[in-house]
């Protein structure tokens, strides 16, 4: 495989991986009633994308993802005083 198909190849993946990520947020809407998350929705997610229930997670909720990166720099910062 050359560095043309290479960089197509990656360039597919992330096609696919934003497709995921669309669907990922849609499939975990919360409960327009209740505003809550559709109970198992995060574990199914998990089972049928292979991945992680954290990545799905983070995934969906890119925000998710930024908080727990400045908590653990915080808590990392904080530890070695």
């Amino acid at each position: 495989m050359g560095e043309r198909e290479l960089e197509e190849a990656v360039r597919a993946l992330r096609s696919a991986e934003d497709r995921v990520a669309d669907a990922l947020r849609a499939y975990l809407e919360r409960d327009p009633l209740t505003g809550r998350p559709v109970y198992g929705r995060i574990g199914r997610a998990a089972q049928i994308t292979g991945w992680g229930e954290q990545r799905v997670k983070e995934t969906a909720i890119p925000g998710l993802a930024e908080r727990r990166r400045a908590k653990r720099a915080g808590k990392e910062a904080g530890h070695g005083e």
